[in-house]
């Protein structure tokens, strides 16, 4: 045969071929009611199909609570949440998940330049299963080298597993000078700034801040610690996001007293989001 005879019967080849295969990429494309094609219905056995209806309800009925963000869940049901530790013991975080009105809990997971809280890994995993939003705190201790305390906190608490930004717990000046506190403090403030792609959360009392924190750290958040009926008021008039208003609260699923806070005003958590 001719080089065109050769040319017309290839081309015949294909066209047929193209005309008897079905198109899996416009298959693809081909949106049913649940976004995933008709192949993947068709597939389906009879008794899979009722399961997966059911786990689609429960999807849409999360949704109505949760706001997907980043690499964590939002949870905007409530303005209240805990933070605990090893003093908490077990928690029964289905528990407090089922019968309590609270959004958000924050875990301590490290403190200083070598402790790890040996509740974190556990209350981490179980707090985020039950639905809540999570995120974790670093107790600060001013005496100790803040890149080891940096070193340690960055260690435990990984970003993909955070729904909030962490917390800097500040309670204690120690024994250096005011400048030293201050200045190693903003160093490991902006630091772990620099690593989580997030401002921390501050946390401080309501003293501690109008004695050493007045007028700083402008652009950060802070929880106030401050356990009285009325909400508390900061020197430099300076709005926080979070009032911790207790720390002997009752919560169904925590034997003993557990630290409570709410979210202040016009702010939500999406505004500490991780």
């Amino acid at each position: 045969m001719s080089l065109k005879s050769h040319m017309k019967t290839f081309i015949s080849l294909v066209l047929s071929s193209l005309i008897l295969l079905p198109s899996t990429a416009m298959a693809r494309k081909k949106p049913t009611n649940d976004g995933r094609g008709m192949a993947a219905i068709s597939q389906m056995t009879p008794d899979a199909l009722p399961r997966q209806l059911a786990a689609e309800r429960r999807m849409e009925h999360a949704a109505a609570v949760f706001t997907r963000v980043s690499g964590g869940h939002i949870n905007n049901a409530y303005k209240e949440g805990i933070d605990v530790s090893h003093y908490q013991g077990r928690i029964d975080w289905d528990e407090v998940a089922t019968n309590n009105s609270i959004s958000y809990a924050y875990l301590k997971a490290t403190e200083g330049a070598a402790l790890v809280d040996d509740t974190y890994r556990r209350n981490l995993t179980e707090a985020r299963r039950v639905g809540l939003s999570v995120g974790s705190y670093h107790f600060y201790r001013p005496n100790v080298d803040w890149r080891k305390q940096f070193d340690n906190l960055t260690s435990v608490v990984r970003p993909e597993e955070q729904d909030l930004v962490p917390i800097i717990d500040i309670e204690h000046r120690g024994s250096v000078s005011e400048a030293t506190f201050i200045a190693d403090l903003r160093a490991f403030v902006e630091k772990v700034t620099e690593y989580y792609g997030r401002r921390p959360l501050l946390y401080t009392y309501h003293n501690f801040y109008n004695r050493y924190l007045t007028g700083l750290f402008t652009d950060y958040h802070f929880m106030i610690a401050r356990y009285r009926s009325d909400s508390p008021i900061l020197s430099d008039g300076k709005d926080y996001i979070m009032w911790q208003y207790t720390q002997t609260g009752s919560v169904p699923g925590i034997h003993g007293h557990v630290d409570r806070s709410r979210i202040m005003g016009n702010f939500s958590l999406g505004h500490v989001m991780m």
